[in-house]
């Protein structure tokens, strides 16, 4: 063998060793399939501000350290928004200190993180998720719906194409929550009240008002506007006062389902559905006299449907099967 050919085989086995090198570690960091999809970030859907709105679910109060099978069922109903509507982690047990390891945990659940990745969210917070650096910074759509400074993560949007208009109003019960006991309670604190009043004179054809604990029901559970019936009070004097039309509420935190109803003299019929839990629920239903049908005690979630064409809306609570368990429905005035 010559020098020249000699030269050319080392070449070529230097370069063969190198590829084979390169090769060993590629496959050394190349993790599995589920890895991967753990690894990598969660790219959540934006929401399409001029999309017409037909079905919306929401649910509450989930455990990331607890399996999550609900989502799926969710799925199923091809919604145009979801609303998280508070303990959307829990923050509350020994080992569950850090907020921003909370979130971690449910990004890495693969139900929630592919359903997050084709749906829209929107989410307000409850006790066990309540911290206002680490929500901003995980609901980072959050950060940019809210005033420069603001305290308190309350927000609204407005969505869908002019007379077919949804608005969601994600009130924040915590931030300026004051003792129950005191006679100057506050749930909302002013601030809140003056910016809830200038939301609800906005046009638009449906609101859905978001509370991370029940507005109607006084009978049972320990966290609820009934605590502070002031507030509660406020709340039924300002929709006679603004006039706005169309309203239902949503809220969370009784990992347990349920339909409120109550009349608001001068004003009309107004409805509270209660939508939890994401998972843990109740051993045993509780129940309120306010209660349209019984209450129901298992994972569970909200379903708003609506239909433009007839001019309504069904308000369905829904099963980790997706078997309906209680509905209203209203007409859109």
């Amino acid at each position: 063998m010559n020098k020249l050919a000699l030269l050319a085989l080392v070449f070529m086995i230097s370069c063969a060793h190198t590829t084979a090198s390169k090769a060993s570690k590629i496959t050394a960091v190349v993790p599995t399939k589920n890895e991967v999809n753990v690894a990598s970030p969660l790219l959540p859907r934006g929401i399409d501000f001029g999309a017409t709105i037909k079905v919306v679910a929401f649910s509450s109060s989930a455990n990331q350290d607890v399996a999550q099978p609900i989502w799926a069922t969710i799925a199923g109903n091809n919604p145009d928004l979801f609303l998280f509507m508070g303990d959307n982690v829990q923050a509350s047990k020994a080992g569950q200190k850090s907020l921003t390891e909370q979130y971690h945990k449910l990004d890495h659940i693969s139900g929630y993180r592919s359903f997050r990745e084709k749906i829209p969210f929107m989410a307000t917070w409850n006790d066990k998720d309540y911290g206002q650096k680490e929500f901003l910074q995980y609901w980072a759509y959050v950060a940019n719906s809210t005033s420069f400074g603001q305290e308190g993560i309350y927000h609204a949007k407005i969505i869908g194409p002019k007379k077919k208009q949804v608005q969601i109003v994600m009130l924040d019960t915590r931030s300026f929550r004051t003792k129950a006991d005191d006679a100057k309670a506050t749930l909302l604190g002013d601030i809140q009240w003056d910016w809830l009043e200038g939301q609800l004179k906005r046009p638009a054809q449906v609101r859905m008002i978001v509370s991370s604990i029940p507005l109607i029901a006084t009978e049972h559970g320990t966290d609820r506007w009934a605590d502070f019936p002031k507030e509660r009070q406020r709340f039924f004097d300002l929709l006679k006062k603004t006039g706005a039309r169309n309203v239902v509420v949503f809220s969370g935190n009784r990992h347990q389902s349920s339909i409120a109803k109550t009349g608001v003299k001068n004003w009309g019929i107004l409805f509270d559905i209660t939508a939890s839990p994401i998972n843990e629920p109740l051993a045993a239903a509780e129940e309120d006299s306010a209660f349209q049908g019984s209450a129901y005690a298992g994972e569970s979630f909200g379903l708003a449907q609506i239909d433009w064409s007839s001019k309504k809306i069904s308000l369905q609570i829904r099963d980790i099967n997706n078997k309906t368990v209680n509905s209203v429905s209203f007409k859109i005035k």
